[in-house]
């Protein structure tokens, strides 16, 4: 099993160094574009469980600054501006960006209050075919709560979630009620991450296998993708993957 964690960490600190850019021509590109764009922006403060949602309001190259709409209150702005950085995520036309801000200062821009952020050196740009999934803790089993109509009669299943990534899920259901065929559509299912609102969505079971549980009895494990899942919903689960990836780099 350690053998195995090892060979995981290893597949995605490869997948982390193939997906990177260093090009600040193609950042700058990538980042004038979620201005374009007005896209949503999550800045995950360092060593907080606070959030702030933000967007691109400049990216001056000559400068080297990226201008951002101001936090909502003065608690998140003196978070912003201790000096710890933060995380900036978003999505662009379904690829996960991110990149470690540095350190982050008030500006004016256009006569109003602002953050200020450098150009990054380098950026994260995982496409959805190359998101890295995270294995769930066993110890902490998080739910996904599946609806389904079972003899005519409505019912919601528990599964756990076995890994999780930005483009889909495992599910392992122990009931054996959700069948075992691909491409069957499972919709309003409820992603119940912890310290935060579910995440709906709908899913379609790629692939399904059955596994032997040390009881001996068997559980039906389904490789399910993300179906039109809101960027609002991407960027919370892109956040909640970081968290994990985190602790276990921190655990090691």
């Amino acid at each position: 099993m350690f053998a195995s964690a090892q060979n995981g960490a290893a597949a995605h600190d490869d997948l982390v160094a193939r997906c990177t850019l260093t090009s600040r021509a193609e950042i700058v590109f990538q980042l004038r574009a979620i201005q374009k764009r007005k896209l949503l922006v999550n800045l995950d403060i360092q060593g907080s469980r606070q959030i702030v949602v933000t967007s691109v309001l400049a990216v001056n190259e000559a400068n080297n600054s990226i201008i951002l709409d101001s936090a909502r209150g003065d608690v998140l702005n003196q978070d912003l501006l201790s000096g710890k950085g933060a995380e900036f995520i978003t999505q662009l036309d379904g690829v996960s960006i991110s990149f470690m801000t540095g350190p982050v200062t008030l500006c004016t821009y256009d006569k109003l209050p602002a953050l200020k952020i450098a150009v990054p050196k380098s950026m994260i740009r995982l496409q959805r075919r190359e998101h890295f999934r995270v294995v769930l803790p066993i110890a902490k089993p998080v739910k996904c709560l599946v609806p389904t109509d079972i003899d005519g009669l409505p019912e919601t299943l528990a599964t756990h979630i076995v890994d999780i990534s930005c483009g889909g899920v495992a599910l392992a259901d122990v009931s054996g009620r959700l069948g075992n065929e691909t491409g069957t559509i499972l919709k309003n299912c409820r992603l119940l991450l912890p310290e935060q609102d579910a995440v709906f969505t709908t899913l379609e079971v790629r692939n399904s296998a059955q596994i032997r549980r040390p009881n001996g009895s068997f559980q039906t494990r389904l490789g399910c993708r993300f179906i039109d899942l809101p960027p609002e919903s991407a960027i919370r689960l892109q956040r909640f993957v970081t968290e994990i990836e985190r602790a276990r780099r921190n655990s090691l």
